[in-house]
């Protein structure tokens, strides 16, 4: 038997990070249900001073958070910020003053603040964590809360876009390492299905976390810093901690059939997910021609190709992250087309 990492060592040695927003539309009624489901389980899991609810600029979610928290541990931390940062700004400044004021945090969880990540799961990633650190004797370890399915929760069209892209970003990794003759070191659990890269409920060892989430950005390719902050965190993050030397592995984790409210849908597929690609292929600088390979080499895959919206998106995706790679590279000339795929199956 390996070493078990008891409750009260992860009651104390483990902090939250959980950012907050939510739209407009979304009740006041169902903004304080979903942040009471994310926070009520929290203090008897870790302490509840080691909790950072990070209100990313919206001044009625942090009213609602300040009628809320006291309910459930006085101790729980607030943090309203003055304007939106987008999540992985909200990410940022949360890590910052979570590893400030508490040094004997060894483990560092993110939760969204809309109920979807059950504190429940907190210590089966953080055990996760724990034992590739002692079975590897390595420092860096970030441990996804993997999803069975990304269709069910966020809908078909954002599922698809998401399993593609995890799975080129594994795919672009792989290869820049082993240009520099080096492994990605990638322990996904779920059987046939890729890396959950892009689900928000993750756990970072302290010297990880300071070193990636931490930081500011030091590459941004064609992207803003504004969607940098609001589209990257997890991308940015697990390709950084990648480049790092960091092992990233899974454990599953339930989701929603279906999630009760996202600020997600505001957002433009094609724009999300086009720079998104582009800005892989860029930090890992990959020509246009291999980018567009790994792209033709998983789309075909996808059963988005079985409607025609879907071939749509794909074409749209593709073409926004080729020509943003194209300029961020000083290149011109058309881009090549998709390849020519057999009309049967």
């Amino acid at each position: 038997m390996t070493d078990w990492l008891d409750g009260d060592t992860i009651y104390a040695a483990t902090g939250v990070v959980v950012p907050a927003f939510f739209s407009a539309s979304t009740s006041e009624e169902t903004v304080a249900r979903l942040l009471r489901m994310t926070l009520a389980d929290l203090p008897r899991i870790v302490a509840p001073e080691n909790v950072w609810l990070v209100v990313d600029g919206d001044p009625r979610t942090a009213e609602i958070a300040r009628r809320v928290l006291p309910g459930i541990a006085p101790e729980l931390q607030l943090l309203p910020l003055p304007n939106n940062h987008g999540k992985l700004g909200a990410m940022r400044e949360g890590t910052l003053a979570l590893l400030a004021t508490r040094p004997q945090v060894r483990y560092v969880a993110f939760l969204d603040g809309d109920g979807d990540h059950m504190a429940t799961v907190v210590p089966r990633l953080v055990r996760t964590v724990a034992f590739i650190e002692g079975a590897r004797g390595i420092e860096d370890v970030v441990v996804i809360g993997a999803r069975a399915s990304r269709s069910r929760p966020m809908g078909w069209l954002r599922g698809e876009l998401e399993e593609l892209l995890d799975q080129v970003t594994v795919d672009a990794l792989a290869y820049a390492l082993a240009r520099q003759g080096r492994v990605l070191d990638v322990s996904c659990f779920l059987p046939g299905q890729v890396c959950d890269i892009s689900s928000g409920f993750k756990v970072f060892t302290r010297h990880l976390v300071a070193n990636t989430v931490a930081h500011d950005p030091g590459f941004l390719g064609t992207i803003s810093r504004a969607d940098y902050d609001r589209y990257g965190p997890e991308t940015m993050t697990v390709v950084e901690a990648a480049l790092a030397g960091a092992l990233v592995a899974e454990a599953q984790r339930p989701t929603w059939d279906g999630q009760p409210t996202t600020a997600y849908g505001e957002y433009r597929l094609v724009a999300v997910y086009g720079e998104l690609l582009a800005w892989v292929w860029e930090r890992l600088d990959i020509s246009v021609e291999g980018a567009a390979a790994m792209f033709d080499n998983r789309a075909p895959g996808r059963a988005l190709r079985t409607t025609q919206e879907g071939l749509k998106l794909l074409a749209e995706v593709r073409a926004h992250a080729l020509t943003r790679l194209q300029a961020w590279r000083g290149e011109e000339g058309a881009i090549s087309p998709p390849r020519a795929l057999p009309p049967f199956f």
